[in-house]
């Protein structure tokens, strides 16, 4: 899936972002593109130490936010609006020349044209964004993003809509290798940071195509507005920073703030704000159905006025305003369309919408069958149907003896069966459509209770064995009893990762023990039952203090299960745990200027971008017989490249050097000294 994103910086809507956060250039019509895969995703991209990445989360979710999504507009197939737990209503601003609506150059293919879908359509839209910076000590920012965004899986093309409300913050040179604590009007997010004071966390609900009500459970809502001279019918301007309201969290949570475990502790209550207030009251087209040479059409709208949607004229029918009941939101308009053709389609149209909400709905046809009569008389179903056409009657759910369907007579419609349990409702069909009806009760015999309970049982005749029979006190004889056999599955997981194990095949066994047996360190989340989940160990982390010695390879695990009375089972398992290949491409230590080692880290077949990110520890020695010393750590990029520069580094000169990978790979050299 393809999804543009963008976010917010002082003073204008941001360039748009690359997934890991740096921005692109502008040329043309944007391609700033993110990997989502969930219905709800969250997305969390750590750049810190590995002991500590769990930490990096949303910590304090939104207990407001979104409460309904409006009636898909047919013009551009997204929501016509989206309403908070306020009321507040915010639809898409389409409107290219209008600042307020945040375009950047580039965005609309065609500037010199109006936006129009899908040949002159931006890649996004927003129905509220947000966004907010903080200046960290050093140089460093942390950017906030909230916003509830329109886009495009693969392509501008109808079928391609998706919704989805962001939270995102990136942290670039900030306090390093330690946890943030943010707040912001909807949340509290921590986020680790790396040794160069990086980190970021993007949480996007829900980008699947077609599924717009998925993101009133994101955590964006009520809708900020400016806390004071607000645009009129805008909730902020995006090229202004202002103070705003609207946090369901407390008028003191207005803001952006971070706070850090060493005493930082910085906030600001200004904001980029954009989104348009909905002036647009919508149109959903229910139905339109042709009886005979009437088209009737139903609609739903929160517009309260006869006359506020119409029937659009096409040729084939007439432009026909539609009535409706003040409270009802329902629309109805009744149409002859004489004796020529029907149309295949019908457009509603919200005449007061601005843009125009329309909306299509395919034109049927009724089936033409009435079930006249359903009864039960207690003996036999009786039932009765007529149709406007010559045609075949069938009664669903019966069958004759032969197997053949159950026919209504042709001449009187009728059809009696003989059952002692009727249907709660009849359908009839026929080639051109059906018809139900419930069944009335007519008559018939009360059905008798049910017999006395058995006060004299037969005595308990003891227990049945197969294959033996059983010894006198009823227990099964050792030698009867089956012996259990384990049975498990080979699997494979990446370091860090998570898998199942499943032992639930094994056959006659009543107790299960896993076991390590050899390779790469693994857990087990409970090691007495069948399918327990099983996480392999990191090789090394940004704790280490010293180089580790633990086996490598695939993981080998033992299952062995018993069951009463015979000899334990046992089932080797082995876990294949793929392991990256450490290359170095550049090492040299020049007292008093830098120790410098340089590489990539690269998984044989593996094009995903790994969560967490690995990590590198890097040591260094004067001589093979002196201990290895710590020098730095990396995290390795999204291109497989990681780079250890401490400067000045060692005092004295070091000649050799030791690399470990969190992912299980190593490397060894010699440092060059010049």
């Amino acid at each position: 899936m393809k999804i543009l994103t963008r976010t917010t910086a002082p003073g204008r809507v941001a360039s748009p972002l690359r997934s890991d956060g740096h921005r692109f250039r502008l040329h043309g019509r944007r391609r700033a593109v993110a990997a989502l895969t969930a219905v709800a995703a969250v997305t969390v991209s750590l750049l810190g130490a590995t002991d500590a990445f769990a930490v990096t989360g949303v910590a304090e979710k939104n207990p407001g936010g979104l409460t309904k999504v409006g009636p898909v507009n047919s013009q551009n197939g997204f929501p016509s609006w989206y309403e908070d737990s306020a009321g507040k209503r915010v639809e898409l601003c389409l409107d290219k020349d209008n600042p307020l609506c945040g375009f950047l150059p580039g965005d609309v293919p065609d500037e010199t044209q109006p936006i129009a879908f899908p040949g002159n359509f931006p890649e996004e839209a927003f129905y509220a964004l947000a966004g907010s910076t903080l200046d960290l000590p050093g140089g460093g920012r942390a950017t906030l993003t909230l916003g509830l965004e329109a886009a495009f899986a693969n392509a501008v093309q109808d079928g391609d809509q998706v919704t989805f409300a962001r939270q995102r913050i990136f942290v670039k040179g900030g306090p390093a290798d330690t946890t943030l604590t943010f707040k912001h009007p909807y949340g509290t997010i921590t986020i680790d940071t790396d040794n160069t004071g990086a980190g970021r966390l993007t949480e996007d609900i829900s980008p699947a195509a077609g599924n717009f009500e998925t993101a009133l459970k994101g955590n964006i809502g009520p809708f900020l507005t400016w806390a004071a001279d607000a645009p009129a019918g805008y909730l902020g301007n995006p090229d202004v920073e202002h103070a705003v309201t609207g946090s369901p969290l407390g008028a003191d949570r207005n803001k952006f703030s971070v706070t850090s475990p060493a005493g930082l502790d910085l906030e600001t209550n200004l904001f980029t704000l954009q989104g348009k207030i909905a002036s647009n009251s919508g149109a959903k087209a229910d139905a339109a159905v042709l009886n005979g040479r009437f088209l009737n059409v139903f609609a739903t709208s929160d517009a309260t006025t006869s006359g506020a949607l119409e029937v659009v004229g096409d040729g084939a029918v007439a432009t026909t305003p539609m009535l409706t009941e003040t409270g009802s939101r329902r629309f109805y308009a009744r149409i002859d369309v004489g004796t020529g053709a029907a149309p295949a389609k019908v457009t509603v149209r919200n005449v007061g919408d601005d843009p125009v909400s329309t909306s299509v709905v395919d034109v049927t046809k009724p089936s033409g069958i009435t079930v006249n009569e359903a009864g039960y008389n207690g003996t036999a179903l009786h039932v009765k149907a007529t149709s406007t056409t010559p045609e075949v009657l069938t009664l669903d759910g019966f069958k004759n003896a032969d197997g053949s369907p159950v026919v209504l007579a042709a001449d009187t419609g009728v059809v009696d069966v003989t059952t002692p349990a009727p249907p709660v409702t009849v359908k009839v069909t026929s080639p051109s459509g059906s018809a139900t009806s419930p069944v009335s009760i007519t008559g018939g015999d009360v059905t008798p209770p049910g017999l006395p309970p058995n006060d004299n049982p037969a005595p308990d005749p003891g227990p049945v064995c197969d294959p033996a029979p059983c010894a006198a006190d009823g227990s099964v004889p050792e030698a009867n009893v089956p012996g259990a056999k384990a049975v498990a599955t080979p699997t494979a997981a990446i370091r860090g990762a998570t898998v199942a194990l499943d032992g639930s095949q094994s056959t006659n066994s009543t107790t299960f023990e896993w076991t390590q047996v050899s390779g790469s360190k693994v857990t087990f989340s409970d090691p007495k039952i069948a399918k327990p989940t099983v996480k392999v160990e990191f090789a090394a982390a940004v704790g280490d203090t010293a180089p580790r010695t633990e086996p490598t390879g695939p993981a080998v695990v033992r299952l062995t299960t018993t069951n009463a009375g015979s000899a334990p089972s046992t089932a080797d398992v082995t876990i294949d745990v793929p392991q990256d290949t450490v290359a170095v491409t550049a090492a040299r230590h020049r007292v008093g200027t830098e120790l410098r080692v340089d590489g990539t880290s690269t998984i044989a077949g593996n094009t995903a971008i790994l969560t967490p990110q690995t990590v590198v520890v890097v040591y260094s020695r004067p001589n093979a017989t002196a201990p290895w010393t710590k020098v730095g750590i990396s995290p390795v990029d999204t291109t497989g490249a990681w780079s250890v520069r401490p400067k000045p580094g060692p005092a004295a000169q070091q000649n050799q050097y030791l690399v470990q990978s969190s992912r299980g790979g190593t490397a060894t050299g010699t440092l060059a000294t010049r």
